[in-house]
């Protein structure tokens, strides 16, 4: 445990000195600082416009982080070669995996935590209330994020940053529409896009069902059961891809 405590720490403070996080928070706050510039445009929705371009961003800044910061995390120990030394005390392969998983899950949480006071103090200067929805969605953004960034701690034991990175993107934007492969599934004529789009439909993850933002900003009536069913559904398939990266890392010749 205090070997997995020490890798968790490692990669925390490695990636919070790492200039690009820094950038990505600084692009973050101004993302939601900008939405006084569209108070004109809001018409009488200035609430409603800043809570959901601050969700957003808190979102989408994360998702930067874990697939920029993410698909780098073990490349970049092969490449400084300190991966040798580390694996070369007692340490086991699947406790330098689950560590870099946990301790880029930490930066998550950080960077949302830091942008989460960002748009709460917004919300105090522009004299508009902050109830604990925004919160329930940041909450849900924060399990699809750990989605996320198994797959790209998955992606990154066998390919290089650029391209796990790149593998990283491709799969979370797919998967907010994997309600439309469903879909396509059931109106195509062709036997292979209905096989394609119903493979796809079940190996990717469904993020829509983490997206509560618009419920959230609208003040519209959210299903709890539907939520614990999808914090549960995103701690298994996290598990899941992250076993996948384990046998994949231990199979790796050094």
């Amino acid at each position: 445990m205090t070997k997995l405590l020490a890798i968790i720490e490692n990669t925390f403070k490695e990636a919070t000195r790492d200039r690009l996080l820094i950038a990505l928070l600084v692009i973050g706050f101004l993302s939601i600082g900008s939405a006084k510039i569209l108070k004109p445009l809001a018409l009488g929705e200035e609430a409603k416009v800043i809570k959901d371009l601050g969700l957003a961003t808190i979102t989408f800044t994360a998702v930067l982080v874990a697939i920029l910061v993410g698909g780098r995390l073990v490349y970049k120990e092969i490449e400084k070669r300190t991966i040798y030394i580390m694996l070369a005390k007692p340490v086991h392969r699947y406790q330098f995996v689950i560590g870099k998983y946990f301790g880029l899950l930490l930066v998550i949480f950080f960077t949302m935590t830091v942008l989460t006071g960002g748009l709460y103090l917004m919300l105090y200067i522009s004299g508009i209330q902050a109830t604990y929805r925004l919160l329930l969605a940041i909450m849900m953004s924060f399990f699809e994020l750990s989605i996320i960034t198994s797959l790209a701690l998955f992606f990154s034991t066998f390919a290089t940053p650029i391209t796990a990175s790149l593998f990283t993107f491709i799969v979370y934007f797919i998967s907010n529409f994997t309600r439309d492969l469903k879909a396509l599934a059931q109106i195509s004529p062709s036997l292979v896009v209905k096989f394609l789009s119903n493979f796809f439909y079940y190996l990717l993850p469904n993020l829509s069902n983490f997206n509560i933002r618009g419920l959230v900003v609208h003040n519209a009536i959210i299903n709890f059961s539907t939520i614990s069913l999808s914090i549960i559904y995103a701690i298994i398939y996290s598990a899941l891809v992250l076993f996948l990266a384990i046998v994949i890392f231990h199979r790796k010749e050094f």
